[in-house]
């Protein structure tokens, strides 16, 4: 710098500052569009699927303190409020809700797991019940909502299919709880859990 006029100092400083504008302002836009919001969508996809499975818990603990399993499904389909919550968190679609009673055979030593799946009730096989030949069981009641969770900003690029970036990321949010109630019904001798 030694030895320059004033002018020609004047006219280095002008096209240095100059210069930078223009590469910031480009630098600016691809820093908003490849970072700012692919990070905005990976925050806020875990927190909607964390507000869902707490919904969900809450609705499977529910539904696993009702007396029998038939009153346990008939309140599952009377209410719609795990279907409306969901809806009201925001991006959230439900597609479906599936519930049903897992029973597992409680062995004293390893063994390959044994289980049987009850959809409905009074599908429950005599040896799987807390009196029959396969007891002592496990009884699990099991929520699976299948969802759809959209990202905050869905890119609108034609051709592509990106869950996350294009489309909403299909989910399945599952819970379960130990069925409350193996005791037998005084009036019928059948067990609630198959009533």
């Amino acid at each position: 710098m030694y030895g320059l006029t004033s002018t020609a100092k004047s006219r280095f400083n002008r096209t240095e500052s100059g210069s930078v504008l223009t590469d910031f302002s480009a630098a600016l836009i691809l820093l908003i569009f490849l970072v700012f919001v692919p990070l905005i969508d990976l925050t806020i996809v875990p927190i909607r699927w964390m507000l869902a499975q707490e919904l969900v818990n809450g609705y499977a603990r529910r539904l696993s303190l009702c007396e029998t399993f038939s009153e346990s499904r008939m309140r599952m389909d009377a209410d719609p409020s795990l279907r409306t919550k969901l809806h009201n968190l925001g991006g959230v679609t439900t597609e479906s809700i599936n519930l049903r009673l897992r029973i597992t055979r409680i062995f004293r030593y390893p063994h390959a797991e044994e289980f049987i799946l009850a959809e409905k009730p009074r599908q429950i096989p005599a040896d799987w019940l807390p009196n029959g030949a396969k007891a002592p069981c496990s009884y699990q009641l099991e929520l699976n909502v299948r969802s759809q969770m959209s990202p905050a900003i869905l890119l609108p690029l034609k051709g592509v299919s990106i869950p996350g970036l294009t489309k909403p990321i299909p989910f399945l949010i599952s819970s379960s709880h130990e069925w409350a109630n193996c005791n037998p019904d005084p009036a019928t001798g059948t067990f609630f859990l198959n009533e």
